[in-house]
Parts: structure tokens; sequence; C-alpha cells
């Protein structure tokens, strides 16, 4: 089976998905890994800002803003309902 893989910011609210890479500098990158965005990590779309930006997602037991320029960096697959 082929993995479709997308960014974060492409991710509907109320989805949920894995992180595959990211793609950005390494202050940033080390800063969203600190956080506990790392590969492999399953998080859900909770929400976004009424202006669309940024958006609200939940990972590891937690609540996390990500502006959306930054969640374009972040590669992710889509994890169809469980």
């Amino acid at each position: 089976m082929d993995a479709t893989f997308l960014t974060m910011d492409k991710i509907p609210v109320n989805s949920n998905a894995r992180i595959v890479n990211i793609h950005m500098d390494a202050v940033l990158r080390k800063k969203l890994t600190d956080m506990g965005l790392v590969k492999g990590t399953e998080f859900k779309v909770d929400g976004q800002a009424p202006l669309g930006d940024p958006m609200k997602i939940n990972l590891r037991g937690y609540h996390l803003a990500i502006r959306k320029s930054d969640a374009r960096k972040i590669q992710v697959e889509e994890i169809w309902n469980r």
C-alpha cells in the first residue's frame, strides 16, 4: 500500500495524522522537537483560529498552536478513522 504524504497545514480539523519528517532550519526544528514534534508522533487537528492561522493540534496529551507557515514544513501522513 502506498502512503500519501501531505504537509501538516493540509490536515482537516478533527483528523489524525503522523509526523513523517520536518523540513526547516535547525533552530526551529530543535524548538519543535523539544515540544514533542518528532518523527512518528501522532496528533489530531483540534481546530484553527477564526482567520485560519494558527492551527491547534493535540499531541502527547497536550495542545499546541502552530503557525501554518511552520506547519507547511512538516511532512505528515493522514491516519484514517480508527
